[in-house]
């Protein structure tokens, strides 16, 4: 029987509890997926998940792509191997060949592969303008022509229990704790770093998607966004 961690708090020891709420987990996982594949993600695309933790999404992406297009980008290499200990086992790893690297510098250009997809859920909703900027950067350098960033960020709302704070020391990662940004503010990041960013319509329990593509790239990006209908999934409002 899965250790599910119920109960454990986000950002907890637990390798499903550390990536966010463990009752979300799978309808996270489920969401991310979903997307991808209304986005037009097929088997022989490379995907690379940036902070795939526990394998939330990654465990289904490992089954729906061919061996070795998916690359995974986390920090915390134990959490990590407790997802492929708990849910996947070695074997099914060893066949499918993903690639792994656990470095904290968002180093999306440190794998032998550009992307057809980067997908970034729940990681600039806990960075810092720095890093924000670093990891956007990285992104484009990155991604293929024809690719996509898939993205989530925590919009700033006047009613927001966890705004960005505006101090002098504010940069780095913050977590569990939110970054909270403007759409404006997350556009003129994107921007900087050479990427046209647009709001996605997909549901998503707390934070908002968007998605992005390199402004010399080939893709329309306002096009593609429009494109996508999102379904009513219960559980996710």
């Amino acid at each position: 029987m899965v250790d599910k961690g119920e109960g454990e708090r986000p950002g907890s020891h637990h390798y499903r509890a550390f990536v966010g709420p463990p009752k979300d987990y799978d309808l996270l996982g489920g969401l991310q997926l979903s997307l991808l594949l209304a986005l037009g993600l097929r088997e022989h695309h490379t995907v690379c998940d940036v902070g795939c933790g526990s394998l939330r999404v990654g465990r289904m992406l490992l089954s729906y792509l061919e061996p070795g297009r998916y690359f995974g980008l986390e920090p915390e290499e134990w959490v990590v191997r407790a997802a492929i200990e708990e849910e996947l086992g070695d074997d099914f790893v060893a066949r499918r060949r993903p690639t792994f690297r656990h470095t904290a510098d968002y180093a999306v250009g440190g794998f032998d592969a550009r992307f057809d997809y980067v997908l970034a859920q729940s990681i600039l909703s806990h960075t810092y303008a720095d890093d924000a900027a670093t990891l956007l950067t990285q992104i484009s350098a990155g991604l293929e022509p024809s690719g996509l960033l898939v993205a989530t960020f925590y919009p700033s709302r006047p009613s927001s229990k966890n705004p960005l704070p505006r101090g002098a020391d504010n940069s780095g990662w913050r977590y569990p704790g939110n970054v909270a940004y403007e759409w404006t503010e997350m556009q003129e990041m994107a921007a900087a770093a050479g990427l046209r960013a647009t709001l996605l319509d997909w549901p998503h329990p707390r934070q908002q998607w968007f998605l992005a593509a390199r402004v010399d790239g080939e893709v329309d990006v306002a096009r593609r966004a429009g494109s996508v209908r999102s379904p009513h999934v219960v559980g996710a409002d």
